[in-house]
């Protein structure tokens, strides 16, 4: 990817995805951001969706590499909490 991964760009990355998914596509995906320039809120939640979906990504700037560990971070404790809440019901 390279640009912006702002509005219409992040919903059109975003519709990209779920169509490649529902159609059964299960290669797997790496994604790379080394050539993005700015990520919207609206980036970092389909960045998000994609990662819980088992995508790698590259990135080579600091930014982006420290946004994609904060990514990973929430989706650990997501994770975690979903366990917990699943694992005290039973």
């Amino acid at each position: 990817m390279q640009g912006l991964l702002v509005g219409q760009w992040a919903a059109e990355l975003e519709s990209t995805w779920r169509e490649a998914r529902q159609v059964g596509d299960t290669r797997r995906c790496i994604v790379e951001l080394i050539l993005v320039t700015s990520i919207d809120r609206n980036g970092e939640a389909v960045l998000a969706e994609i990662m819980s979906q088992g995508a790698e990504f590259i990135a080579g700037d600091v930014y982006t590499k420290h946004l994609l560990r904060n990514l990973r971070s929430e989706l650990k404790r997501s994770r975690m909490r979903g366990k917990q809440e699943g694992g005290s019901n039973q």
